[in-house]
C-alpha cells in the first residue's frame, strides 16, 4: 500500500476497496452530520443507520435528494435513548464505526463508558487522535490529544503514540516519525512532562514501540519545518519530516489545532481511539469537509 499523503488520496483508496463500514450516528439530526454522512454514502464508504428524532431533522429533504439503500433511519425521539441505541449497535457488532451527531460529548461518553453496554474495554486509554491536512505541509500530519486527557500520564501518553503509530501503519507509513514536543530541545527533567519524554525515548531505544522514530523534546520548527528547524543546528532524525506530534497536554494540543484551522485554513478529521471501534466525535463548528475526512479516516481504522 502506497502512503496516503491527502484526504483526497484517503478517499480515493477507500472508494476502490470498494468496502462499506456500516456506522451508527447517535442522534442524527442536525444538517453538517447529515451532510457528511450523505457524502460518505454517496462515495459508497459507508453504510449509516441514522437514530435520532426524525421530527428534528434539520433537512428532511437532503433523503429525497439522495435517496439510498444503504440509509436506515431508526425514529428515536429521546437523545438519550438513541445514544445508547447507536452505541448498544456498535456494541453488539451491528456497525463498525459510532458516530456522534447533535448529542452532548458528555452524554456519548457516558454511553461508550458504561461498564455493561458500553465499548471501552477495562484498562483501555481512551484518547483523541486526529490527522490535518494543511496546505504548507507535504503530508498528513498525526497528533495527539486535542481533547479528552487534559495532562497525560505516562502510561496514557505511551498508549497515545502506540494509537498514533497504528493509525500511521494504516495510512501506509512503513516507518512514522514521532515526534515529543515541548517549547525546547533541552531535555531537562526538572520541566513539566520532560522525564516522560526521556523515558518513552528509552522504551523507544529498547524497541517497545516497533518500527518507528521517536525523537524529543523538539519544537514545531525541528519537527515541521526543516528550514528554521536546520538554523537551531539541532540534531534530530525528524527535522522537518514529522508524521506524528505528541504534546505535552491537551491545551496545547488544542491551541495548534485551532490555530492552524483558523490561520493556515487547515482541514481535520479526528476520532476517539481506545474503544473497541472508532468513533466519530466532532464538534458542530467543524465543516463538512472535516465531518466527512473522520468519517473516512474511521473506515481505514475499521
Amino acid at each position: 500500500m502506497e502512503q496516503i499523503k491527502s484526504f483526497l488520496e484517503l478517499e480515493t483508496y477507500l472508494t476502490s476497496v470498494s468496502t462499506r463500514k456500516k456506522m451508527a450516528v447517535a442522534n442524527a439530526v442536525d444538517s453538517h452530520t447529515l451532510e457528511a454522512v450523505m457524502h460518505a454514502v454517496d462515495k459508497g464508504v459507508i453504510e449509516a443507520y441514522l437514530i435520532g428524532d426524525v421530527a428534528s431533522i434539520e433537512n428532511p429533504f437532503l433523503f429525497d435528494l439522495h435517496p439510498s439503500p444503504f440509509v436506515h433511519i431508526i425514529d428515536i425521539p429521546d437523545v438519550l435513548e438513541a445514544t445508547l441505541e447507536a452505541v448498544r449497535m456498535v456494541h453488539d457488532g451491528e456497525c463498525d464505526i459510532l458516530m456522534k451527531g447533535l448529542v452532548n460529548t458528555d452524554v456519548i461518553l457516558r454511553a461508550i463508558l458504561d461498564k455493561e453496554k458500553g465499548i471501552l474495554k477495562h484498562g483501555r486509554v481512551m484518547t483523541y487522535n486526529a490527522a490535518f491536512q494543511i496546505p504548507t505541509y507535504h503530508k498528513l500530519l498525526f497528533f495527539s490529544d486535542p481533547a479528552v486527557i487534559p495532562e497525560p500520564s505516562k502510561e496514557q501518553r505511551i498508549e497515545m503514540i502506540k494509537y498514533a503509530i497504528e493509525t500511521a501503519y494504516k495510512f501506509g507509513i512503513e516507518c512514522p516519525k514521532v515526534a515529543l514536543i515541548h517549547a525546547t530541545e533541552k531535555a531537562n527533567p526538572k520541566i513539566r512532562f520532560m522525564q516522560d519524554y526521556l523515558d518513552i525515548l528509552d522504551l523507544w531505544r529498547d524497541g517497545y514501540f516497533g518500527n518507528v522514530i521517536i525523537d524529543g523534546p523538539v519544537d514545531i520548527f525541528l519537527a515541521l519545518d526543516k528550514e528554521r528547524g536546520a538554523i537551531k543546528n539541532v540534531p534530530t532524525p525528524i527535522l522537518g519530516d514529522a508524521d506524528i506530534l505528541i504534546f505535552p497536554d491537551f491545551q496545547t494540543a488544542n491551541a495548534f489545532y485551532k490555530g492552524l484551522a483558523t490561520f493556515a485554513h487547515a482541514e481535520m478529521a479526528g476520532l476517539l481511539q481506545g474503544p473497541e471501534k472508532p468513533v466519530v466525535l466532532t464538534s458542530r463548528s467543524e465543516s463538512v469537509y472535516s465531518k466527512f475526512c473522520s468519517i473516512c479516516m474511521a473506515c481505514i481504522l475499521c
